[in-house]
């Protein structure tokens, strides 16, 4: 009540920058629940929420499957007609998108949602180096110590991860990380076109590509199913909805910064569901100060020419 009475006080320029500051503040925590959702369909939480869908066993594939398949359905009725619009771009960009998906949820399967958050969120410096090997882009100072300070934090994860046997699961998030980047490339390659009808083709290739593996296996219950559309539209279209029109006025850079929310809430969730699964050790206390540190001043030192792109959840 009182954030929304302080809300209503402004001059309506200022109220809808406020309000839009909030509904990213709400995408980034519903961008946070992928690690908790994947818990709930790897996890027996019988005993913390009265029922389970951990049984029978869903590969990480098929997860990957649903979770678009979801995710483009809900999307799917925001798409006007009359924004329809085809180019064999789109297909390159769908097929690196559905790539990422999967290695995503593939490494919040088999390991940490931290790692696999944080590795993600390393997406903005795959970027910065692609442009500065492949285009010449001059790198500043403050992008110099924004990639030192991330790389060292992706070499603390990966330090963790072989400590902990979860080295396979570490390589997964690091080429969602590497993917994520393309598909950022990919969707400026495609600015012309309206983003709602590119999001929904990039989710659907995302569940053709993955259904030979989906049709092999057994058919989801339906707890699982529930699970997964949740987790689809919930987690992935419904704050893409939401962050597309807050964006509309809010900048990238603050937009970066507010939703760095979600690899801090991330693994809280997850740890709440499944604690086993999420182990705090030093290795991985270093590498979240790395990367989210390098994130932030990524974001805060960025000149308004050159704004990072939004380090939204794939």
């Amino acid at each position: 009540m009182g954030v929304e009475t302080t809300v209503n006080t402004l001059p309506p320029e200022a109220r809808m920058v406020a309000r839009a500051r909030l509904w990213l503040v709400v995408a980034a925590v519903l961008w946070s629940l992928s690690g908790a959702f994947t818990r709930l369909i790897t996890s027996d939480t019988s005993v913390l929420l009265g029922f389970s869908a951990h049984e029978p066993a869903m590969s990480p594939l098929a997860m990957a499957f649903w979770r678009v398949f979801w995710g483009g359905l809900f999307i799917l009725p925001f798409v006007r007609p009359g924004q329809i619009r085809a180019t064999w771009r789109m297909v390159p960009v769908a097929l690196i998108f559905a790539f990422m998906n999967a290695t995503f949820v593939a490494s919040l399967a088999l390991g940490s949602s931290a790692s696999a958050v944080l590795l993600q969120y390393t997406a903005p410096f795959w970027v910065v180096l692609a442009g500065w090997y492949l285009w010449k882009e001059k790198l500043d100072r403050a992008t110099v110590v924004s990639l030192a300070l991330a790389m060292c934090g992706v070499a603390c994860l990966v330090i963790e991860g072989w400590e902990d046997g979860h080295l396979l699961a570490v390589g997964l998030a690091l080429a969602s990380g590497v993917g994520f980047a393309l598909v950022l490339m990919g969707l400026g390659w495609l600015k012309d076109l309206p983003s709602a009808p590119v999001t929904v083709f990039n989710f659907f290739v995302g569940a053709l590509v993955l259904l030979p593996v989906v049709m092999g296996q057994a058919f989801p219950t339906v707890a699982q199913l529930v699970v997964m559309a949740l987790f689809g539209s919930v987690q992935m279209g419904l704050p893409y909805l939401i962050a597309a029109r807050a964006l509309r006025y809010v900048p990238a850079r603050e937009a970066g910064l507010i939703t760095l929310l979600e690899p801090l809430l991330n693994p809280i969730w997850s740890r709440l569901l499944a604690p086993e699964s999420e182990p705090v050790t030093v290795w991985m206390i270093c590498g979240a100060l790395g990367i989210l540190g390098a994130l932030v001043a990524r974001y805060w030192l960025a000149g308004p020419g050159k704004q990072p792109p939004e380090a939204q959840d794939g």
